[in-house]
């Protein structure tokens, strides 16, 4: 129960992260997360969580790296291939060798295998950080498609590198041309693995769809297990797990191509599945170091060995080397840029570019936390906890250089500022064409379908204007109805008592609810009430009189406010408004007459009909010049949305 309680706590905090991010834009989300992490292992005391490092890297690494395979620009990463290679295998391998020997030079309690395997750990870059701060700064497509290229392959490439750096410090043994060989063949047979099983898995759905099985939630089921299958088969076999989920992904991301209405769906249902998954992943990595870090700190403190004072400089010299290694590689090796012939000035500054968006993150927090606690002899692993506190001090590191130095080499996003009205008006002659099929046949169905659009244009609008107009069209109502109940109970066309009982009611009402003109309230509520009370004959009433001379007060009072509506001037009051009121009190009228259910066949043919109007009136804006290709684009993909939502609800 502990457990569980703890990882409500943490997705809790994954939450909050993203609420936070809202209003501390200038603040990397990993930073926050971490910092919650940290608030949350006060309370928590002893009680963190201890995951198996085996069972860590399946857990995170599977779904995450399928899912960066799956989604990857498959044109971008063959068009970029020779730098993303390079920076991928050539410069990560270099990093490893070079930065390792580092690390066992500037602090010689960690071993060789150690240093290596923490090199390994640090060689992979974070595209979904650099993805995040690519939001505050315009960074080149290029430089996008390669960084994202990059981080894919490194993930794979660093982690077989930490891999056989840790078992090399777990059996005590190592062989440069063993490893070299096993590298080569592990990599290939967990390269052919994933293909294999992945394409297994299309085929099988496709069986399926042949049979007429089309399930949404079993497919989608299927993919969410997919990569924690294949890492398991690929585990058991001995191939390499990490290459085999990162091919099967992208794979997997073929058995899209094929566009129907099916796969549509599927599709949109696939990448919302994923986007929540990875996202409450990635956060749970960093929160879960938050909450591990005092625990680390204290034993490190405890740690006589390590020099104290010197902690800050070993991150800041690691880091440091990290990113001067990368400004050299990408320096010396130019297939990077998209002009070769460009001046010193542009070279330097795109090669901090890339430098500075190299930034660690869940790769690396994830293979320092998965370092194993026992060696092969049962001895401790050495310096583990120092190994994760330098990890997790160079990914906050970079993060925070990134954060505050892209701006030095990449132009600053402009804030702007959305603009709804033409997709308002879009929407607005939408409804108004709607409003001509409106039959007595299909009233209950069109008037869902109006709503809805009500609601879309409510959700452009600004809440203060939203509710200043509901508030005095609800103020008007109200008035409405008082007028026409003092006019029938001094014309005698209602019981007199029923009528003052309202009357008193709605006066009270406008009374509490304009305060501001409370004057004129308060003077408008006694004029009603100023004739003498010899003038009214109040007649004892049965409660079944009673009940129906209510409602037939009630139902004299909707058919005015209906005609009061209906005389409203559009451009003074919200039309959207307007017709909700209308349609509440249009229904009230009509409830005592007939009461008609829905028709879901009704319903759909109504909301095809809308949507083929929308996309006639889309089509309309942009040949008359109101909406850009882009902006169609836009509202295009908006309404296909909206209508595959509307095909997995029915």
């Amino acid at each position: 129960m502990e457990i569980f309680e703890l990882i409500l706590l943490m997705l809790s905090a994954v939450f909050l992260s993203n609420v936070l991010s809202r209003f501390l834009p200038s603040i990397a989300v990993p930073l926050i997360q971490v910092l919650l992490g940290i608030i949350l292992a006060i309370p928590l005391g002893d009680h963190t969580m201890d995951i198996n490092p085996e069972l860590f890297l399946l857990l995170f690494m599977a779904p995450i790296l399928f899912n960066d395979g799956a989604r990857t620009d498959k044109k971008s990463l063959w068009k970029n291939r020779k730098a993303i290679l390079s920076l991928s295998i050539g410069l990560v391998f270099v990093t490893v060798g070079v930065l390792g020997a580092f690390i066992h030079y500037l602090i010689p309690a960690i071993p060789f295998s150690a240093a290596f395997a923490l090199a390994a750990a640090l060689a992979p870059t974070d595209a979904v950080a650099v993805g995040a701060l690519a939001e505050k700064v315009r960074v080149p497509h290029k430089i996008m498609h390669i960084l994202e290229g990059e981080s894919l392959i490194n993930d794979a490439s660093g982690l077989v590198s930490f891999q056989f750096a840790v078992l090399a410090l777990v059996t005590g043994t190592f062989s440069f041309i063993s490893a070299g060989t096993s590298f080569l063949l592990l990599s290939l047979g967990g390269i052919a693995l994933g293909v294999v099983l992945s394409l297994l898995k299309i085929v099988l759905m496709r069986g399926l769809r042949q049979l007429g099985i089309e399930n949404m939630t079993s497919f989608m089921l299927m993919e969410i297990l997919l990569p924690f299958l294949i890492f398991m088969v690929a585990e058991k076999i001995g191939v390499n797990g990490i290459l085999a989920v990162v091919s099967a992904g992208m794979v997997h991301s073929f058995s899209y191509k094929k566009i129907n209405p099916e796969m549509a769906q599927l599709n949109l249902l696939s990448k919302n599945t994923w986007s929540v998954i990875i996202f409450s992943l990635n956060g749970l990595v960093f929160v879960l170091l938050g909450t591990q870090l005092p625990q680390i700190m204290t034993a490190i403190w405890e740690d006589t060995g390590i020099h104290k004072s010197m902690l800050f400089l070993y991150i800041f010299g690691i880091t440091f080397l990290l990113l001067a290694l990368r400004f050299l590689w990408i320096l010396f090796f130019r297939n990077y840029e998209e002009n070769p012939h460009a001046d010193l000035v542009s070279r330097l500054k795109n090669t901090f570019l890339y430098t500075v968006a190299g930034v660690r993150g869940t790769i690396t927090l994830v293979s320092a936390l998965s370092l194993p606690f026992v060696l092969g002899q049962g001895n401790a692993f050495p310096e583990r906890d120092l190994l994760i506190f330098i990890a997790a001090g160079v990914i906050i590191t970079t993060l925070l250089l990134a954060n505050f130095t892209l701006p030095l080499f990449a132009t600053k996003k402009e804030v702007v500022v959305a603009d709804h009205t033409t997709a308002i008006a879009l929407l607005r002659d939408v409804v108004g064409q709607l409003q001509r099929y409106k039959t007595d046949e299909n009233e209950v169905e069109m008037n869902n379908v109006l709503k809805m659009y009500n609601g879309r244009i409510f959700s452009l609008m600004e809440h203060k204007e939203v509710s200043a107009t509901e508030k005095e069209l609800r103020r008007l109502t109200q008035e409405w109805q008082l007028e026409n109940t003092r006019r029938l109970v001094f014309e005698r066309k209602i019981d007199t008592g029923v009528g003052l009982s309202l009357m008193m009611r709605l006066g009270k009402r406008l009374y509490v609810q304009t305060r501001a003109e409370k004057y004129r309230a308060r003077m408008r509520y006694r004029q009603l009430l100023s004739h003498s009370i010899r003038d009214f004959r109040i007649v004892p009433l049965s409660f079944e009189e009673r009940r129906k001379e209510r409602a037939k007060l009630q139902n004299e009072n909707n058919q005015f406010v209906v005609q009061k509506l209906n005389e409203l001037d559009k451009n003074e009051f919200n039309p959207e408004i307007i017709s909700l009121y209308l349609m509440n009190f249009e229904r009230a009228l009509g409830y005592g007459k007939h009461k008609k259910e829905t028709d879901n066949e009704e319903l759909q043919t109504t909301i095809d009909l809308a949507s083929q109007i929308e996309r006639e009136t889309i089509q309309h804006y942009f040949e008359k010049g109101i909406i850009t290709r882009k902006e169609m684009k836009v509202y295009r993909d908006n309404l296909l949305a909206i209508e595959a939502s509307f095909q997995l609800e029915f």
